[in-house]
């Protein structure tokens, strides 16, 4: 009997691949080319929103790492209490948070309240539009891990400062400002709507927010999730908790 021996065959596809990544490589650079499967997406960190419900629809587990996201709505819809929310679990990590407060807003003990430990909390008041984006750049560059501008509508160049204009209240007040920059580049953006007043014994106590993902390049957008803020306190979780067990028939409500 003859014996016949097979010659493996080579992978002429990855060769060529291979080729072509060293190529791309020599002359751009490391980390301009790579595979899918050796590409950093399948090992995406996240950060939790600080609601359970927004991290289930934003359908990653909260905000990727290392993506922008825009939070926008009306006046007092909750877009400060969601950003500090964000600033308290980035810390909950170890991690290190900015906050860019163009409006001078913050109540520090709001965001004591809310969990944020202040006296790790970075905050910086920019004199003008450049003056922000300089900063911010110098924070990326420093490794900061979280930074929230509050707000971007508030960016404003320096030859407007100085030309004292008059503000305008023109067009509708939830088109986001930045022309369509801010839409294109954010991975995520959220719309907060007020949609009902909360009281306690007929005092208003706080508001229930719908978050819409109208943007979700990771994931399914479209889904919301209906937060309740108390004032002085933040996002109630423990109603989060309740609604997503009952949601799972871990536990079950009764009476009226």
């Amino acid at each position: 009997k003859k014996s016949f021996k097979t010659e493996p065959e080579l992978n002429t596809s990855s060769t060529e691949i291979r080729n072509i990544i060293e190529s791309i490589t020599k002359e751009y650079g490391e980390g301009v080319i790579t595979t899918l499967g050796e590409s950093k997406l399948k090992a995406q960190k996240t950060l939790s929103t600080g609601s359970l419900l927004l991290d289930q629809a934003i359908g990653t587990g909260g905000y990727v790492c290392g993506k922008i996201v825009e939070i926008f709505g009306l006046e007092s819809s909750g877009k400060s209490t969601l950003a500090l929310h964000a600033v308290s679990e980035c810390q909950k990590l170890g991690k290190k948070a900015v906050y860019i407060d163009l409006e001078n807003g913050l109540d520090i003990k709001y965001v004591r309240n809310i969990g944020v430990k202040s006296e790790d909390l970075i905050i910086v008041y920019p004199s003008s539009g450049e003056e922000g984006f300089e900063i911010i750049s110098k924070l990326i560059t420093e490794g900061v891990d979280l930074i929230v501008v509050d707000s971007v509508s508030n960016l404003i160049p320096r030859s407007q400062l100085e030309a004292n204009l008059e503000k305008h209240k023109i067009g509708n007040p939830e088109i986001t400002t930045g022309g369509m920059a801010l839409n294109f580049d954010s991975d995520l953006r959220i719309r907060l709507r007020r949609k009902d007043k909360i009281e306690k014994n007929n005092e208003l106590v706080g508001i229930e927010v719908e978050a819409r993902i109208v943007k979700n390049k990771l994931a399914a957008p479209g889904k919301t999730a209906n937060l309740e803020i108390i004032f002085a306190q933040g996002i109630q979780k423990e109603r989060e908790i309740i609604d997503l067990a009952t949601e799972l028939n871990i536990i079950q409500k009764s009476g009226t």
